[in-house]
């Protein structure tokens, strides 16, 4: 066989062109492999990310277990493209050398226009989701409340400008600035209509010196911004207790059992440390919880109690010193964190003094509860096709609602008495019961 080069003419035989095109076969093929395995998730988590190994952990128990990591932090894009994207990721090689800190937010992610909505088409007509939510109370009993959410995840149609529920910050477009990388405290808002026009709001409570919000550089909001624990959760134990005992792993005709969860929660507190150190201190713990709880009446029940125990504390401990599941807060809720109060929090103004509107129904129906031992939610008596008053809807209508009560309340509404366990409207145990992260209804408004 003869090859010609340019000028010149090589002579193979039939063998070694075979074992030509079989070696450059062989480096393709391992080339290939070699590319798919930088992309899979046992690359990042082994050998770029070992420095946070509980991420991997909590992904495999989220709703994005069958995502790999690259589909997020570079976003299915062309292979192209991705090989351009896998060197500005490089800067990260020096820290895995030369140590550095656990890292507690992510900053590769794209925008989700280019990301998240490659699956997620937010601007598609979404139903209603009904959620129940099951917490157990400290007493023998454990004793169960269900609350019913009915979530608006809303509808959006960018070409039109129109969206309504938890969607409209999709199809509008919302900057905010924010100090922290975490995002958790936001001073300053912008929302900008399809018209051009741009209505700003501000924290007046912010420590934050005016020249400091103003050097900030403004953030277009994304779905991640919101949902920034979908591939990564890490969950408040006393959550993962509650669910539990809805799935029978905790047996709640254990006397005492949620009681006693929660005990052993706080004598670990924020435990840190290897894996086998912390089992130790773990186990440790729940030995000394069952010797004060004195003998069991089932053994396979306490069994079953120290065992569920064991696993929710050590998804929910970290090995890093300093580092526990608050080091992430989730900003899609606003139980243990601001959440959606980083904003809609009753101290945001604009020049007009309206805040940003607080209500609960912009995302969700009030949330109905149910208790075991208890009055529960009395649901509002509008009869159906009965809307809202215009008031219901201003912007400041839950800063003033308490201050403008009167008989006319009544008519929808029922008895009125503030309270927080349930038997009026006013005294609904899901928004009464308990203090909210940020919000604050006595702000003052901007001279």
């Amino acid at each position: 066989m003869k090859i010609g080069i340019g000028s010149r003419t090589f002579t193979l035989s039939i063998a070694t062109a075979l074992i030509i095109l079989i070696g450059v076969g062989v480096v393709v093929a391992g080339g290939i492999a070699g590319w798919e395995y930088s992309n899979s998730d046992a690359f990042c988590a082994n050998m770029c990310h070992s420095v946070h190994p509980e991420e991997t952990r909590s992904h495999k128990t989220s709703a994005h277990a069958r995502v790999q990591c690259v589909e997020c932090h570079m976003g299915r894009v062309s292979t192209l493209k991705l090989m351009a994207l896998k060197p500005t990721h490089a800067k990260e090689l020096w820290g895995m050398i030369a140590g550095y800190e656990r890292p507690t937010f992510g900053s590769t992610l794209l925008p989700a226009r280019e990301n998240c909505e490659g699956c997620h088409w937010p601007a598609v007509v979404h139903d209603d989701t009904v959620v129940y939510k099951k917490r157990y109370a400290d007493n023998e009993a454990s004793s169960e409340s269900t609350t019913r959410l009915t979530l608006h995840t809303g509808v959006g149609v960018p070409r039109e400008g129109k969206a309504k529920g938890i969607h409209w910050h999709v199809v509008n477009e919302v900057y905010y600035k924010s100090p922290d990388p975490q995002q958790r405290e936001i001073p300053w808002v912008e929302v900008r209509g399809p018209d051009g026009k741009s209505t700003v709001y501000r924290d007046p409570t912010t420590k934050l010196a005016a020249k400091d919000i103003d050097a900030l550089k403004p953030v277009r909001m994304e779905c991640y911004n919101c949902h920034n624990a979908a591939g990564h959760p890490f969950p408040n134990p006393a959550d993962l207790v509650d669910e539990a005992l809805t799935s029978g792993r905790i047996d709640r005709s254990l006397p005492f059992a949620k009681a006693r969860a929660q005990q052993i929660i706080a004598a670990v507190g924020d435990l840190s440390g290897p894996v086998k150190e912390r089992t130790a201190k773990i186990e440790s713990a729940i030995a000394e919880n069952a010797a004060k709880a004195g003998a069991p009446a089932d053994a396979e029940r306490e069994k079953k109690f120290q065992a569920a125990m064991k696993e929710i504390l050590l998804a929910s401990t970290f090995d890093a010193k300093g580092i526990t599941w608050k080091s992430f807060p989730d900003h899609a809720a606003h139980k243990d964190d601001a959440g959606c109060f980083r904003c809609h929090n009753g101290k945001h103004f604009n020049e007009k003094g309206d805040a940003i509107r607080l209500q609960c129904t912009l995302c969700h129906d009030l949330p109905q509860v149910k208790r075991e031992d208890g009055k529960g939610t009395v649901a509002s008596t509008v009869t159906t096709g009965v809307g809202q008053p215009p008031s219901h809807n201003a912007p400041n209508f839950m800063r003033e609602h308490r201050f403008k009560l009167d008989a006319t309340c009544t008519a929808c509404h029922g008895k009125l008495e503030f309270g927080r366990d349930g038997g009026n409207f006013c005294a609904n145990p899901a928004c009464h019961g308990r203090k909210w992260p940020e919000v604050n209804l006595s702000a003052k408004k901007p001279n």
